[in-house]
């Protein structure tokens, strides 16, 4: 699995969960105090005590983590049987006490221990509250996470049908209620296909298809064909049916099992079991592109920034499908409706440094990464727009884990988006087999927004871009 970072300074990278620590940040002294410090750590014999030093202090930080983690579960058990023996096995409590023995469980990595807390919880849960409670929801969430830090994506999908389920019931089918889950149910089913993009996982576009289809509607009728809050849903389907675009030429054959969703996600009824033959991706989101910008432009509490960034955002999509042209001209669009602002740094976020497309979705577990999988491109990736957060999964669909490997590249950017000369400034560990290559034909494979200069397209030499693999 590869993840892309860039910026201006390549060895300033932000510490989020997705990225490696950063490091040679050194804390100054002065005077005397400094300069034996220097002499000390100039000691080879001084480097490799405090090495020593620091792993035994690592080593102990983590055995005392350990032996204190294992006492929280075995309290968290104890409670649990006491009240067994005192209430009964259906308790009201119990649930709740399984349900954060389940959150211990996970943070612990025993994940499959966690899975049975949060199934155990929510059992009790629908004996005390019924069938239909909106009260499993967390309890549903955590198996959600569980299964997704397990890599275990159609068993996370048929978790989140479930909760989708207890909405419609709650709600009814076609309340607005539902409309941000299923934008979320959207948006992660875009994510898990670009984790992978195999064969099989047209499964994942066939319900994010459907569950766009259906939230746009909802979204009509309870606020008409022309209402702000359509924006974001429409830029979501645009990007779906690019998604669709690129895998009907990639599996030419695939389309004959898209009946599969009837079977894999038996309660989305409304989604047609084949929403696909006979459709032209394209225009279907050339469309939604064209109606988004018409929303944006006629409504008078649209600010210059919103309208300049569904123009950016119907480029990018040009650009995905190397309509060089078209996708020019919107960013100059773009940059015309910024330009009667006089905000030179909303200029310079938006427009004034080459972008990797499409843009990350935005949440708080994933704000500056972009996924990338040894079987998919930075094309396969899912688009900016959110209209609601997204639950606390992570980031990197199918592990858990931070990649170990990178390589930091110097990347020079055309004034059509195109990447041209890269240079390898670093690969981490040295003599890695092939991490080279896979980073050079990740970025050869990349297309990216280009950097504007007065409202002109001009290119961008050495922009630092790592890229971590998994």
């Amino acid at each position: 699995m590869l993840l892309l970072t860039f910026g201006s300074l390549p060895a300033a990278q932000a510490d989020t969960p997705a990225d490696l620590p950063e490091t040679g940040t050194v804390e100054q002294g002065s005077g005397q105090h400094e300069s034996a410090r220097q002499t000390i750590e100039s000691d080879p014999a001084h480097g490799e005590t405090t090495a020593q030093a620091e792993k035994s202090d690592l080593q102990a930080a983590e055995a005392a983590e350990a032996a204190e983690a294992a006492k929280i579960i075995a309290d968290y058990q104890s409670a649990i049987d006491r009240r067994e023996a005192l209430a009964g096995p259906f308790d009201p409590e119990l649930s709740e006490l399984t349900f954060a023995l389940g959150k211990t469980l996970q943070r612990q990595n025993r994940l499959k221990e966690a899975i049975q807390a949060f199934r155990h919880a929510m059992y009790v849960n629908r004996v005390n509250n019924g069938v239909y409670s909106l009260s499993q929801e967390p309890m549903l969430r955590g198996i959600i996470n569980t299964h997704i830090q397990l890599g275990l994506i159609s068993e996370a999908a048929e978790a989140y049908q479930k909760l989708l389920w207890l909405h419609r019931k709650t709600y009814g089918t076609d309340d607005p209620r539902i409309l941000p889950l299923l934008d979320e149910i959207g948006q992660w089913h875009l994510r898990a296909y670009n984790a992978r993009g195999h064969r099989d996982d047209i499964y994942h576009l066939n319900v994010a298809h459907g569950v766009y289809n259906r939230a746009l509607a909802i979204t009509a009728q309870q606020h008409g064909e022309d209402h702000r809050s359509m924006t974001g849903l429409l830029y979501n389907s645009a990007m779906t049916d690019y998604y669709l675009d690129r895998h009907q030429k990639k599996y030419a054959n695939s389309w004959e099992n898209t009946d599969l969703l009837s079977e894999r996600f038996q309660q989305a009824r409304w989604v047609a079991d084949d929403p696909f033959l006979s459709k032209n991706y394209f225009q279907n989101g050339r469309r939604a592109n064209a109606r988004m910008i018409d929303i944006l432009e006629q409504d008078p509490s649209a600010s210059a920034a919103d309208k300049a960034t569904g123009y950016i955002k119907t480029g990018d999509w040009f650009m995905l499908f190397n309509l060089t042209g078209p996708a020019i001209d919107n960013y100059q669009k773009a940059y015309r409706v910024l330009q009667q602002t006089n905000d030179t740094a909303l200029i310079a976020a938006l427009l004034g440094e080459p972008k990797m497309l499409p843009r990350p979705i935005d949440s708080a577990i994933m704000e500056t990464e972009s996924v990338l999988t040894a079987q998919t491109t930075s094309t396969e990736r899912s688009s900016e727009q959110q209209e609601t957060p997204m639950p606390d999964i992570t980031e990197i669909v199918t592990s858990p884990s931070i990649p170990a490997a990178y390589v930091m590249l110097a990347v020079n950017i055309s004034e059509k988006g195109q990447p041209r000369k890269i240079t390898t400034l670093s690969v981490s560990p040295e003599g890695g087999d092939g991490l080279e290559r896979r980073a050079r034909k990740t970025i050869i494979d990349t297309k990216f927004r280009p950097r504007f200069d007065n409202g002109q397209p001009v290119p961008t030499e050495a922009l630092p871009v790592k890229v971590l693999i998994q």
